[in-house]
């Protein structure tokens, strides 16, 4: 534990000397604040001007803060684990005793906690909707294993950090799923089910938590031992 402390303590480093993964810490807070506070001005705003309310939209946008939070924190520590594979660090902690569990829990892990952590706190000071604590912790929990899941897609499809900014920006289209479990009730919303944003979408909107909070972990699990296991084979 103390050797992985230590690798995070080095990670945390460049981190701060690095503009963009800098940003990337306090994201969720300023994307908190900003669906707290604009979209209820907007909302009055479209009321006045075209009768049209922003209100049922806010579960939408409560779930997308949920899975942003962590999402956003375990990004900053992909673009890191690129950085650290072209200046061959990766291949440096294969020869120390760092395993590459080890090695990748002190990347992914300990932020992808904190970013848990971050979730809960962040959406029940800035949510719109009515939304539980129970469904929020099991929401960030699915939003957490996501953005482990993401993080993971990133450091396997891209072999530096301009490859890893392009892929970032592609995973936009898995938060698609969050919107269909909103706003489609039609059985063919399910094809979207192999995305994990659709599994927080289903436990805000639908209640079902145990079952629904089971299937959303295993799907992210699906989409993290796929990457996991192409990432090691990528640096081995």
């Amino acid at each position: 534990m103390r050797l992985t402390l230590k690798i995070f303590s080095i990670g945390m480093h460049v981190v701060l000397r690095d503009a963009i993964m800098l940003f990337l810490i306090p994201a969720p807070l300023l994307v908190g604040i900003a669906f707290r506070f604009l979209l209820p001005w907007l909302n009055q705003l479209l009321l006045v001007r075209s009768s049209f309310s922003l209100e049922p939209w806010y579960p939408i946008t409560d779930g997308l803060m949920i899975i942003l939070t962590p999402t956003l924190l375990t990004m900053s520590s992909a673009f890191l684990l690129l950085e650290e594979c072209d200046e061959g660090l990766g291949n440096y902690y294969q020869i120390t005793p760092a395993s590459h569990l080890q090695y990748l829990f002190a990347r992914i892990g300990i932020p992808a906690i904190w970013g848990f952590l971050c979730a809960i706190v962040i959406t029940r000071w800035f949510a719109l909707s009515d939304i539980s604590l129970l469904t929020t912790i099991s929401a960030s929990i699915i939003a957490t294993l996501f953005g482990i899941a993401v993080a993971m897609m990133i450091v396997s499809l891209a072999s530096n950090r301009v490859e890893g900014l392009a892929v970032s920006k592609l995973t936009g289209i898995t938060l698609m799923g969050l919107i269909v479990a909103g706003l489609v009730s039609d059985s063919w919303r399910w094809f979207t089910s192999i995305l994990p944003s659709f599994w927080v979408g289903q436990l805000i909107f639908e209640k079902d938590l145990w079952p629904t909070l089971l299937l959303g972990t295993l799907v992210c699990l699906f989409w993290f031992i796929l990457f996991t296991k192409r990432f090691i084979k990528k640096i081995s």
